[in-house]
């Protein structure tokens, strides 16, 4: 009897899960946003963004690649789970520390002095947020995907609510800072109930902490390296072109990040504990390896849909005095598209145990951009800067699907065919959405004119490669078409 019933159904729950509970965080999101951009300043936005780039590195020393690590485990044992948890509280405290002693240095860096403040309450998400992590991916990792969940948009209802109510009260941009802290707290105090009444582990030796910390050491690494990759582009922007431009480009990119981090969280929590469970067992990787590029592939068209409709719905979010912003929402959602394809491939890698290439990819990508910047830095105006991170994530796909087609790793030509077709959607979407919005009006016209190519895309989604994946992993049924089993390895019996 093969097993799956159980691995599909077992990837169908955490989908749920993962995307029911992104739809909400979404709405949640956009409502917040829509209602702090007619409060508060475009220049205070544009401090909060950059904030919150330069907290991501401390940041990711603080979670030292720990939550990743728990999902990828073989066997959760006791202790690999307390060892995790004694390294997240040790990290998250040290970067605690760096961030609230830091931040005059990086006001001045900038030239904005309202920087130290949103730097400092920032910085104190920092004190639970790696053990939340930690015990979120436990949960997850052990098949509650449901408590990890209900616990992370507990705490963002939460944060969204104090942050709105001392803005209302206070007037003070500070206030944007508050959320993710409280945030932070409320999803700890969550997590630790919820671990402490559902987490059953292995009383194994599990993996020691010198083992944990030298994976954990190079997931952190290589963190740093893509933060900096994605980061750069901003950073040149505001610092040369100041916060009122950085402001806008923080609420054009907030429309696609928004996406972006739900199929990234998805795609990460459903196929990387499956690789790693495939791995545990000695089952090939090909074809999950396979189904999990033509999901990532998709991406163009959800994004070619955001580059159709995307200006208009950021013009009615945001009121007006945001032109600027709505004017760049068709290159980040480009840039989306292209992230989540990259982001991809780099998990396929690191399951692969692909470290070294992994690396070599990943600084591909950071020359590119920075070369990117160079020639960009003559220009008064964000879109060259936005172009520079593109063509880094471009040609590091590139560089990832040339070395998988050389080492057979899986089928690199039909990836390359399905990113094609997904494109071609996409971009069908995006010009019958632009010519909607000006020729119909707003964002009724642009959905009106995807309507018909939508529709289309119904009727023909059987031509779509990830739908065709989603069929085969059992995900989805398709009339008439028997669904292919994974492969299985076979039992000695005794």
């Amino acid at each position: 009897m093969t097993d799956a019933p159980k691995s599909a159904g077992r990837v169908l729950s955490v989908l749920s899960w993962s995307f029911g509970g992104a739809a909400v965080s979404v709405a949640l999101q956009l409502g917040y946003t829509a209602w702090t951009a007619r409060v508060a300043p475009h220049s205070a936005f544009g401090a909060y963004a950059i904030a919150l780039t330069v907290t991501q590195l401390p940041g990711l020393i603080a979670t030292a690649g720990l939550a990743t690590c728990v999902l990828r485990a073989e066997q959760l044992s006791r202790a690999l789970f307390r060892a995790a948890l004694r390294l997240s509280l040790l990290t998250g405290v040290a970067c605690w520390a760096v961030v609230e002693v830091a931040a005059p240095w990086c006001a001045a860096l900038w030239g904005m002095p309202e920087l130290t403040l949103f730097l400092r309450l920032l910085g104190c998400q920092y004190l639970v947020a790696p053990t939340g992590c930690v015990l979120l991916s436990a949960l997850r990792r052990v098949g509650l995907p449901g408590h990890a969940t209900v616990a992370e948009l507990t705490g963002q209802v939460a944060g969204c609510v104090v942050a709105a109510v001392v803005l209302a009260r206070t007037g003070s941009p500070a206030a944007l800072a508050l959320a993710l802290p409280v945030a932070a707290f409320a999803t700890f105090g969550l997590s630790v109930s919820g671990s402490r009444a559902k987490l059953v582990l292995a009383r194994d030796s599990g993996a020691p902490s010198g083992s944990l910390l030298g994976l954990s050491g190079f997931l952190t690494g290589f963190a740093l390296l893509r933060t900096l990759g994605a980061s750069a582009p901003l950073w040149v922007a505001g610092r040369l072109l100041g916060p009122g431009t950085a402001g806008l480009w923080s609420r054009a990119q907030m429309l696609s990040d928004v996406p972006v981090n739900v199929l990234l969280r998805g795609l990460n929590q459903a196929a990387v504990p499956l690789l790693a469970d495939r791995r545990s067992q000695g089952l090939p990787l090909i074809r999950p390896a396979q189904h999990l590029l033509y999901a990532a592939s998709a991406s163009f068209v959800a994004f070619g849909a955001l580059t159709g409709a995307g200006p208009a719905a950021l013009a009615l979010l945001l009121g007006p005095g945001w032109e600027g912003a709505v004017a760049l929402v068709p290159a980040f959602a480009v840039s989306a598209a292209l992230q989540v394809v990259f982001a991809a491939g780099c998990a396929l890698d690191l399951a692969r145990g692909d470290r070294r290439d992994l690396v070599r990819t990943q600084l591909v990508l950071l020359v590119v951009t920075g070369v990117g910047l160079v020639g960009a830095v003559s220009w008064r105006e964000p879109l060259p800067f936005i172009v520079a991170g593109m063509a880094g994530l471009a040609v590091g796909h590139v560089v990832q699907l040339v070395r998988w087609h050389r080492t057979d790793t899986l089928d690199a030509s039909a990836v390359g065919r399905a990113h094609l077709t997904h494109l071609a959607a996409g971009a069908l979407l995006a010009t019958a959405g632009n010519w909607g919005e000006g020729a119909l009006g707003g964002l009724p016209g642009a959905v009106l004119a995807m309507s018909p190519v939508l529709l289309c895309g119904l009727l023909l989604r059987g031509r779509l490669p990830a739908y065709r994946a989603a069929a085969e992993i059992g995900l989805l049924r398709r009339p008439g078409r028997r669904v292919k089993q994974p492969e299985t390895v076979p039992v000695p019996r005794p």
